[in-house]
This record gives C-alpha cells, structure tokens and sequence, in this order.
C-alpha cells in the first residue's frame, strides 16, 4: 500500500485498504463453504426476501473477507437495497452482470432460495 507521507491512517483502515488490495489481486474471493455453493448454484434461479423478488444467482462469497453473501440479479428494479450494476463492493469486481444496468443486490443465504422460480409475467392477468 503505497500512501503519501502526510495521509495518516489507521491501523485497522491500513489493513482494510491491505486486504482490499489483495483481493484485487487475487480473484475469485474464496468460498469456504461448499455446501453453500451447493444450495446456491450460480446461475440457477432464486426469490429474495423480503417481497419475493426473483432473479438469478450470480456470486457466492465472502466479499471483502467478511460475512457469505449471495449477490442475486434481480428480474425487475424492485426494493430500497438495490444496486445497478452493482457487480462490485468496496471497489472490488466479483461478476459481470448480464447488462450494465442490471439490478443487482447482496443478500444473506438465508434470504435467497434457490429452485424454481420462472421470470414473473407481469401480464399474465390481462389475459382472459
């Protein structure tokens, strides 16, 4: 880490920026739990709570070192937690999306199940 002489920072910001930069470099972030990756299967389809929001699963992992995380693309712009775009935290790139705009957003494992949830038609009503 190469800061200039006048920026001070913590120790505890100093390995952060540490880590952070190591996780650049060493990509992708490991996943300590193959039974997770198991029950979330990347590119298989998945609900969100709160509000059963559906879209696909993109990463499994710990990003930044921290807590397992299950980033879901998101079908449709739903909710106050949504990122667009939002492949990355804390500056570091952990999926490509399937378009740069997607909606994308970080969840608990326990927030986000996996198996068979189709693409909601939003006109499905309509018809009849």
């Amino acid at each position: 880490m190469d800061l200039p002489s006048t920026v001070r920072v913590s120790a505890a910001t100093r390995e952060l920026i540490e880590r952070r930069e190591l996780l650049q470099e060493n990509q992708p972030v490991d996943v300590t739990r193959p039974e997770l990756l198991q029950s979330h299967p990347l590119g298989s389809r998945c609900e969100v709570a709160p509000g059963g929001r559906r879209g696909v699963v993109r990463f499994v992992g710990r990003p930044g070192g921290l807590q397992i995380c299950v980033a879901v693309e998101l079908d449709e712009m739903q909710g106050d937690d949504v990122q667009l775009g939002g492949r990355w935290l804390d500056g570091v790139t952990y999926f490509e999306p399937s378009r740069a705009d997607a909606p994308v957003v970080w969840k608990a494992p326990k927030e986000v199940v996996c198996g068979d949830f189709p693409e909601l038609d939003p006109f499905a009503d309509l018809s009849g």
